[in-house]
């Protein structure tokens, strides 16, 4: 995961500059015409929508994905989602293990896990669900 950077204009800049001057340059003439538009209607939010657009391109440029997340992401092109964190009908996030099981941890630091069947069940602290 790429470490935290900051939503600014000057830092998507720079960032591009360093990486790829002739998208820094697109970003230039976008983030210029973003600030005509304010200057003829005082809508700042032509300038949120030009760092909007630009901040992840800017993110990638300088934080490339590594090996690891471009296969994470073929895999999931393919339709092949086993390993990443899904989210249930009520918006809680579940990890998938080998075989399939869901994993989660509630706010109360309880562990719980659903089999694929859609069982799901609190596991006992210095447990496993092989053990309940």
């Amino acid at each position: 995961m790429a470490p935290p950077f900051p939503r600014e204009a000057r830092c998507i800049r720079e960032a591009l500059d360093r990486t790829d001057p002739q998208r820094r340059a697109e970003f230039d003439r976008d983030f210029q015409e973003a600030l005509r538009k304010v200057a003829e209607d005082y809508n700042t939010g032509h300038i949120d929508t030009v760092l909007d657009d630009w901040w992840g391109t800017a993110i990638l440029a300088e934080y490339p994905p590594t090996e690891e997340e471009e296969a994470i992401k073929a895999r999931a092109d393919r339709g092949d989602f086993s390993g990443l964190i899904r989210v249930d009908e009520t918006g809680l996030e579940w990890r998938e293990d080998a075989h399939g099981n869901l994993w989660r941890t509630d706010d109360n630091g309880n562990l719980w896990w659903e089999t694929p069947d859609g069982k799901r069940e609190k596991v006992e602290a210095n447990t496993t669900p092989e053990e309940n």
